[in-house]
């Protein structure tokens, strides 16, 4: 097994290089082929991709799961952060607040009361006074990622316009740059289009916090997609189609498929230098942050040129993270 230390995955992410705003129109969007270093539109690439290809995208929803309030009592403010629904009242969550939050407490706050029933790795588990999905729909907010300023005329651009059922907290970031327009005209230029489904969690975010990668246990996410998709996929790769994967996420979830056999299920697969890649030819995604995974699957298939690769994009003005630029990799060369 390597051995690949984390700071082969660092680098110097200058702030003024991390998009605060996502661009009105999504195909003016920039495109850094990695391997020619060519910078194109999203408009530019569409209308110039002569291979016959298939395009597949994440369809899962990010959901409005940050529920901002007050305690009755103190009047201080409190945040839950909802990860995942485990029954109608109870979900895992993290809480931002003043003070020590004790296992088996109850918080009061001016909207629901809130049981603190265990914790385990900075998550709680609480048993709400109302129904989760209620809570979510009435009061919760679309959790922008951290790096960018909060504003709720931000909200509508973080989520995809082509989202479809799931529960993400954060979003696949790599189909902002595609509306449903432009998806129409990949397919009315004769190129294909699947969706499969993969929740996104918030260890998206999380910085590996290993010496070694290798040593570094991601998080688990669910996922799913229809056999019919995935053998017509696979058919169409047979038959001279280039795949093209919109988002790491999309490359996790298909290369688990491959791996596993199985269409559904929980992920937690960890793409480091090394791995074989299976079934992508192309992936497409954001420039991301220093030591994150989704960095490693980068180094995987551009190599340790990748810092070249970002530092020439931030020298040329191009975005980075969640609302910025994309790079396009050709994968298995």
């Amino acid at each position: 097994m390597s051995q690949t230390p984390t700071s082969d995955l660092d680098y110097n992410l200058l702030e003024s290089s991390i998009a605060q705003y996502r661009y009105s129109n999504p195909e003016d969007s920039k495109l850094l082929d990695a391997k020619d270093r060519h910078i194109s539109t999203f408009t530019e690439y569409i209308n110039n991709l002569e291979e016959q290809s298939v395009f597949i995208f994440n369809r899962s929803t990010v959901q409005d799961v940050r529920i901002t309030t007050e305690k009755s009592k103190t009047q201080g403010k409190i945040e839950f952060f909802i990860l995942s629904i485990k029954d109608e009242y109870k979900a895992e969550v993290m809480i931002k607040t003043s003070g020590t939050i004790q296992i088996g407490s109850e918080i009061e706050t001016l909207l629901f009361s809130a049981q603190i029933l265990s914790k385990k790795d900075g998550v709680y588990t609480v048993k709400f006074s109302e129904n989760v999905a209620y809570l979510i729909s009435e009061y919760g907010k679309v959790p922008l990622p951290p790096y960018i300023k909060d504003d709720s005329s931000k909200y509508s651009d973080y989520k995809n316009e082509f989202s479809d059922g799931g529960f993400s907290v954060a979003s696949s970031t790599a189909g902002l740059h595609f509306s449903n327009k432009m998806i129409k005209q990949l397919e009315n230029n004769g190129h294909r289009v699947f969706y499969l489904n993969l929740d996104i969690n918030l260890g998206t975010f999380k910085p590996i916090n290993t010496d070694i990668i290798e040593d570094y246990k991601i998080h688990s996410e669910s996922y799913q997609m229809r056999s019919k998709d995935y053998e017509e996929i696979l058919g169409l790769k047979k038959s001279g189609f280039k795949i093209v994967l919109v988002g790491t996420t999309v490359l996790r979830t298909l290369e688990t498929v491959f791996t596993t056999g199985k269409l559904s299920g929980e992920t937690n697969l960890f793409i480091t230098p090394g791995y074989q890649l299976n079934i992508g030819d192309y992936l497409i995604t954001n420039f991301h942050a220093p030591k994150s995974s989704l960095l490693s699957i980068v180094q995987t298939i551009y190599g340790d040129n990748w810092r070249n690769l970002y530092d020439y994009a931030q020298k040329n003005n191009l975005q980075f993270l969640s609302f910025g630029d994309a790079v396009l990799f050709k994968m298995n060369e």
